[in-house]
């Protein structure tokens, strides 16, 4: 008898254990590219000569559910020249970035689109130091014809950035190694990006070394991404209660959703109810 009441204690006190560490874990976690529709960055060229805009918006044709289209804009500036490339993108429910479709403006070459079937990880929801994720695009340039187009992109630092926009703590700094090969040559570029936790790219050096500096950014306030379903522990809707649902949970702490007991705020009692609900 005092076993059979040992037991439930133990258990008890793993899932503390576990809600404690993981807690701490989701604090530290950073949001590198904010995905809510309205979001607005705004970039300058060191020579003051291109300016470009990046936006979320909502796709006017879709019948994929969540799909945002991100339009990158670039202008030349004194001119009325500007070309815009489009990257239609999911976001998951850990925070990652899926990539759909891609509209790339090669200006006189035309537009190169490719569909992604699997969608493709565009940004992963977690960039540590090391990191490393591919793209791989198939497209066709006029002129080049059928190109595969391989983007290698790694975490190589941790840095503190300063532009116009404001000074940006603990940036990931990627490196991108892009691949281009086509019937006629077979292409190499790189180029770099920095991304600031909660705001996103802040900083960039294109392919022919020139750098583009954050001017200003506006964020809408982050909504609830919770899936809905008939199980409600199973925040993320992938049929199972396990420790992803807890990191969602814990991510919310102190807001009224996803409030499980109903008692109008998410708390301790509601990471003990979806700790019970493990499968």
């Amino acid at each position: 008898m005092k076993f059979t009441k040992f037991v439930p204690c133990l258990k008890a006190l793993s899932i503390l254990v576990l809600i404690i560490y993981y807690f701490g874990f989701t604090v530290a976690a950073a949001n590198y590219y904010p995905a809510e529709v309205g979001n607005t960055w705004v970039y300058l060229s060191d020579d003051g000569s291109e300016k470009r805009t990046y936006t979320l918006e909502v796709p006017e044709h879709t019948d994929v559910e969540g799909l945002i289209a991100l339009n990158i804009t670039n202008e030349a500036l004194g001119t009325d020249v500007s070309v815009t490339d489009t990257y239609l993108i999911t976001v998951k429910n850990d925070g990652s970035l899926l990539l759909h479709q891609s509209a790339i403006n090669y200006g006189v070459f035309g537009i190169a689109e490719a569909t992604f079937d699997p969608p493709v990880t565009f940004f992963p929801a977690e960039l540590p130091l090391g990191h490393t994720w591919q793209i791989v695009m198939e497209i066709v340039v006029k002129i080049a014809g059928p190109v595969t187009s391989t983007s290698s992109i790694e975490v190589v630092a941790i840095e503190d950035v300063e532009t116009a926009a404001g000074v940006f703590e603990d940036c990931v700094k990627l490196e991108i190694s892009q691949k281009d090969v086509g019937a006629l040559a077979v292409v190499r570029q790189t180029y770099y990006q920095w991304l600031a936790p909660d705001i996103g790219l802040v900083k960039y050096i294109n392919e022919q070394d020139i750098l583009y500096e954050l001017q200003s950014y506006n964020l809408v306030e982050p909504s609830d991404r919770t899936v809905k379903t008939d199980r409600p522990a199973d925040l993320n809707g992938d049929e199972v209660v396990n420790i992803l649902d807890l990191v969602i949970l814990a991510n919310a702490f102190g807001k009224d959703s996803p409030d499980l007991n109903a008692d109008g705020v998410v708390n301790i009692l509601d990471l003990v109810i979806i700790s019970n609900a493990f499968d």
